[in-house]
């Protein structure tokens, strides 16, 4: 009886989130559909105009042709008369005085192109348009940047301090209290307390790495795993020092290897720290990696890099933060 009231029970729950989910997603899409049809109109509006605009220079030019013509009848008529009238010189001057007066009433009218210029309103619509739709995105692509002052002393940060990677041992930096001193970690600059939050990192062709978030207060002078246990929640790529390598997400148990069909190239990390989640994505095509659930953070969390160590030579490349594909 026991075993059947739990199992009813997580089928109610299970249900029950899976409605939840279900809502979020629709709430998601349906934003983004909103977007798409404001464009769509915005787009038709401005063709609307054109057309508009180019219909009216069309009949204006077909009013004052008919005019024209109307004026060239008239004054054919007219000529015809003075024809039928006896020659005379009197009358010469006044068929000539006809014809100059007929010619200055016509003037050649400007051309009309009918060419619609598809550049405006279709050229590489979708790109634009994924251009564009990136300012409705949430999270909006965090300015993660990193923090010097918490670097592992073989780790050179860049001077716009978006890049990171491992070099000789820089004997004149502090010890102060935010460096870690017995891995190669760097922190983010900013620690995160709320909402969500998404940026990217280039890993290129790099054998090893470490990417996810840290708690403010994890311990930066002894030895730790990169667990949740102690304040990681990360994901590595871990080089075998045998030409191979495996992905494996930290988790508080003994192993959690994950498979990626293609190494990834850039990596996302997703927080969104009110669910507790930390995710993974291959930023090519967006495909999953992993993702942390309900994450007990206690505490503000900073973006945690490890280039990790250079390793039978390889892995120099550095861990970069860039701009998303569609930021």
């Amino acid at each position: 009886m026991l075993f059947q009231k739990q199992t009813s029970e997580k089928i109610l729950l299970m249900k029950e989130r899976a409605e939840d989910l279900e809502q979020l997603v629709v709430v998601e899409f349906a934003r983004l559909k909103e977007f798409l049809t404001e464009e769509e109109e915005l787009i038709k509006e401005k063709l609307q105009k054109e057309k508009e605009e180019k219909l009216s220079q069309l009949e204006e030019a077909l009013t004052r042709a008919t005019e024209q013509i109307s004026q060239l009848e008239t004054t054919a008529e007219k000529l015809h008369i003075k024809l039928r009238e006896e020659e005379n010189p009197q009358q010469l001057k006044g068929i000539k005085d006809l014809i100059g007066g007929a010619q200055s009433l016509f003037h050649s009218l400007p051309e009309v192109h009918v060419d619609l210029h598809t550049g405006p309103f279709l050229g590489p619509l979708q790109y634009r348009t994924g251009r564009k739709m990136s300012s409705i995105f949430q999270p909006a692509v965090s300015a993660v940047t990193l923090d010097p002052d918490t670097a592992y002393p073989c780790l050179w940060v860049s001077p716009c301090r978006t890049s990171v990677q491992v070099g000789g041992i820089q004997a004149h930096l502090p010890n102060n209290p935010e460096r870690f001193t017995r891995y190669n970690i760097v922190l983010g600059s900013e620690a995160f307390s709320s909402g969500r939050h998404y940026w990217e990192v280039e890993v290129g062709c790099k054998t090893a790495w470490g990417l996810g978030v840290a708690r403010a207060s994890v311990n930066r002078k002894e030895e730790i795993s990169l667990c949740p246990d102690d304040g990681f929640w990360t994901l590595v790529r871990r080089d075998n020092g045998n030409g191979t390598s495996e992905y494996e997400a930290c988790t508080d148990l003994d192993e959690n290897l994950i498979y990626p069909l293609k190494p990834p190239k850039r990596v996302g990390v997703y927080l969104d720290f009110g669910r507790g989640e930390v995710g993974f994505y291959d930023a090519a095509d967006m495909s999953h990696l992993y993702t942390f659930y309900r994450a007990d953070f206690k505490e503000p969390v900073f973006p945690y890099f490890n280039p990790w160590p250079i390793i039978n030579g390889q892995n120099r490349e550095p861990l970069s933060i860039v701009t998303p594909f569609w930021g």
